[in-house]
């Protein structure tokens, strides 16, 4: 198929860069487009472009030709010394074509720097003139982020249906993730609990995250219906994970702490273990997607329908505040008095994981 805009002469392009350059939820969200992009032109090399933090989420993928990965803190910190290097460096990469994940003018404008003949990118406003195909950015409360990335594919007349992300793990990687796992008698359930996240190097967005005391609570109302061990996941920056482990060990809650215990890639082999994941709006939702890992996600500020990918044994709940939500794509809004998140009930939330269950009969199933 002949397309104006990455080929020539009616043959597909030989090299294709990718940039995403940060956020491993959005990175995990391109998978889709690289595994479309590689059905659709199997001889084209892609070569991915993205920041140090979220470089591991791509790993072994086979879809990838390579992976480039850059310290983030330079993109952030508008460390121009570094950047002019890194840009050098690239712009001497041979490539026929550029495809920006991003609709920021000042990352197309870094796309120009890196001098691709062709450049496709999401428009939303400013200078059109940055990239030879824009792709208008359509989006809302109830459009799936992974499909909106499929549109950069559909651009190139390409087909892309399935925006389910992807994971690859080793084997090695699943057997280091049993050996960190507890020791869990036979008849209990394994679930983790994600209490942090919307944190990355461009922002903190802590109104993504239910209460600590709201977490307590319902792990002590579990753990007294339930035969069950809980996972608390998260990085090091996740300071509530301390409080609810102490509260719920001192109420007798079978419960491990892992914060700032593993890398993206164990936390991604460790998730593929659970019975259960249950979390913010954070890399965890992404990564248990990704993994088939049964899931309830727990949405306020930010949009069930645009960040959760509905599925078998996989739940959102979006928060009942008048507000929720306030913004489905971007930067997140300054608020004043977060009350959606809080607004998330226990007991909604209980019996949701209580349905999940239900529906899975029985734990262990994933770890047999």
């Amino acid at each position: 198929m002949r397309n104006p805009y990455l080929c020539r002469g009616g043959s597909p392009p030989r090299r294709l860069f990718l940039v995403r350059t940060h956020a491993i939820g959005d990175v995990l969200l391109t998978t889709a487009a690289l595994r479309a992009l590689k059905k659709g032109w199997p001889q084209t090399q892609l070569v991915m472009v993205t920041g140090d933090r979220s470089g591991p989420a791509l790993a072994h993928n086979p879809y990838l030709d390579n992976l480039l990965t850059f310290p983030e803190s330079w993109w952030f910190s508008r460390d121009l010394r570094k950047l002019a290097q890194l840009t050098r460096l690239l712009s001497r990469c041979p490539k026929d074509g550029l495809i920006m994940f991003h609709a920021s003018s000042l990352v197309h404008l870094w796309g120009l720097l890196l001098r691709a003949p062709r450049r496709v990118g999401f428009w939303q406003r400013g200078p059109k003139f940055l990239l030879t195909r824009n792709v208008p950015l359509v989006f809302g409360a109830d459009r799936y982020l992974g499909d909106i990335f499929l549109d950069l594919v559909r651009a190139l007349g390409l087909q892309a249906d399935d925006p389910k992300p992807e994971i690859f793990l080793t084997p090695t990687e699943r057997q280091q993730a049993q050996r960190i796992l507890p020791e869990t008698l036979p008849g209990r359930w394994l679930i983790g609990v994600a209490p942090g996240g919307g944190q990355n190097p461009l922002e903190q967005v802590t109104l993504k995250q239910w209460p600590p005391s709201s977490y307590i609570a319902l792990l002590k109302e579990l753990a007294a219906s339930y035969p069950a061990t809980f996972l608390l996941l998260g990085d090091r920056r996740d300071q509530q994970v301390e409080t609810i482990y102490q509260d719920a060990r001192n109420a007798a809650v079978d419960v491990v702490n892992l914060r700032g215990q593993t890398g993206l890639r164990e936390l991604m082999a460790l998730i593929g273990e659970l019975d259960l994941l249950i979390t913010n709006d954070s890399s965890p939702l992404h990564i248990a997607t990704a993994l088939n890992t049964p899931l309830l996600a727990l949405f306020g500020p930010t949009a069930a329908g645009a960040l959760f990918l509905p599925g078998p044994h996989r739940r959102a709940l979006q928060s009942s505040a008048v507000c929720s939500p306030c913004y489905p794509f971007g930067r997140a809004p300054q608020c004043p008095q977060p009350l959606c998140m809080p607004a998330i009930p226990v007991d909604s939330v209980s019996q949701a994981v209580s349905e999940l269950l239900a529906q899975l009969g029985g734990p262990g199933h994933r770890r047999d």
